[in-house]
């Protein structure tokens, strides 16, 4: 039988594209493994970061003395945690937690500005922060040339600088979730565009209660749920009851159900409780959902944060004398 040259080049072609096909379909499967062999390892290394916290009720009963101590041992296991996470991240996600270290190196920024005595963290030495406790807050970009903080300016009002300095961190840290590959960059760009949609709305219903101006030069108008466009409709909501009902299109929603207990409290705090919960839960469902990414170690990390402010918290409060409001904290 003459077999024609059509039929072979077509038969070639069609043995091309199975091969490519195939190809495809093995790297796929690969990678997979591969995921699951790598961050299988690494989510086993975060199993065993275990909380430092045993029993709140024994945090409770601590003086002041012995609370103040907690706190600050706490906080060095915590971060000496995370610097054990971002070192032994896969090399994939390793970009990402050595930019989230950025997240506790602004606060001390942040505290430094306020004049508080803080701990040094990350570029933030015991030097640099005498350095730059000793140097007008004008001429702060000056002492810190060479990092992205350089960038920013510092003749403005307080508030503004430490919003400039929070949009600094999240245009950072989104842009290392972007080079992560893309499963990876979908779940962390998720969790951090919904923690700067709940620093919005806390910061307009804050806003709205105290009658600050200008809302919109308080806010970080790249977030989640609540973009550009509906960060001017909430900006523009008569007062924190008018926030409430615009958002109703949202996940955010939930809060309405908060409203007629803070019209009997006229407390801000029953959103906070509610948003870091929302928070929380988003994290763990995310590591749920994606166990072989770095939901995981993300989740660990907020999980651990709660627990810090948990108890600064309790402090603040026995300090204060607040006992009525020390249940509500954890």
């Amino acid at each position: 039988m003459r077999v024609n040259k059509m039929d072979i080049t077509v038969f070639v072609v069609l043995l091309a594209v199975a091969v490519c096909i195939g190809i495809i379909i093995f790297m796929g499967i690969f990678k997979e493994i591969l995921d699951i062999s790598t961050f299988g390892f690494f989510n086993a290394k975060i199993s065993g970061l275990k909380s430092r916290i045993n029993e709140h009720s024994k945090i409770m009963e601590m003086d002041l003395y012995e609370l103040e101590n907690f706190m600050a041992k706490f906080d060095r296991d915590f971060k000496k945690d995370f610097k054990n996470i971002a070192e032994s991240s896969p090399d994939g996600v390793e970009i990402f937690f050595r930019k989230f270290g950025l997240r506790y190196e602004k606060e001390v920024l942040k505290n430094i500005l306020r004049g508080i005595e803080v701990e040094p963290y990350g570029f933030f030495t015991r030097e640099m922060i005498t350095k730059l406790q000793q140097t007008p807050i004008s001429e702060y970009s000056s002492k810190l040339e060479g990092t992205a903080y350089s960038k920013l300016s510092f003749n403005k009002p307080l508030v503004e600088i430490e919003r400039d300095i929070d949009f600094l961190y999240y245009r950072e840290i989104l842009s290392a979730a972007q080079q992560t590959d893309s499963k990876n960059a979908a779940v962390l760009k998720t969790y951090i565009k919904s923690e700067i949609d709940v620093r919005n709305i806390l910061t307009i219903l804050r806003c709205k209660k105290y009658g600050v101006e200008n809302v919109l030069d308080h806010v970080i108008p790249i977030g989640y749920e609540v973009p550009e466009w509906k960060l001017k409709n909430l900006a523009e909501a008569r007062d924190v009851e008018g926030v409430l009902d615009l958002l109703t299109d949202t996940d955010y929603k939930f809060l309405l159900e908060l409203k007629e207990k803070y019209l009997e409290t006229k407390s801000l705090f029953i959103f906070e409780k509610a948003l870091k919960k929302y928070l929380l839960d988003m994290a763990k469902k995310l590591a749920i959902i994606h166990p072989y990414t770095a939901a995981k170690a993300l989740y660990y990390i907020v999980l651990r944060e709660k627990e810090v402010t948990d108890i600064l918290g309790i402090y603040e409060a026995k300090k204060e004398e607040f006992g009525v409001i020390l249940e509500e904290i954890i």
